[in-house]
């Protein structure tokens, strides 16, 4: 199936008169993923998206699941379950240089 997107010129014109429900969400929804951290490590954290369960019938815009970029925990941000269980040895950086360790 192929992709064809609207001309931008046509899009606002026909969104002409409608109010924007759409932008003041999308942001909302960006800021609550930005502010979330790793339950288990504390790192940032990747949008994912699952296709079984992205809509929801309360919500306009897709729901997402986060995966830690250090440990690679996957959580669900909105109930707090854990998907994917990650490895907080890969998050962690010894405190002090191993001895013997060429730089």
């Amino acid at each position: 199936m192929h992709l064809k997107f609207l001309h931008p010129e046509i899009t606002k014109k026909l969104l002409e008169g409608h109010e924007d429900v759409l932008t003041k969400k999308a942001e909302e929804h960006e800021a609550f993923y930005a502010s979330q951290v790793c339950p288990r490590c504390g790192g940032n954290c990747q949008k994912r998206g699952d296709y079984h369960n992205m809509h929801t019938g309360d919500d306009i815009l897709p729901k997402f699941y986060l995966r830690c970029l250090a440990c690679g925990e996957e959580f669900d941000p909105h109930t707090g379950i854990t998907i994917k269980t990650g490895n907080v040895g890969e998050a962690l950086v010894p405190a002090y240089p191993i001895v013997g360790q060429e730089d």
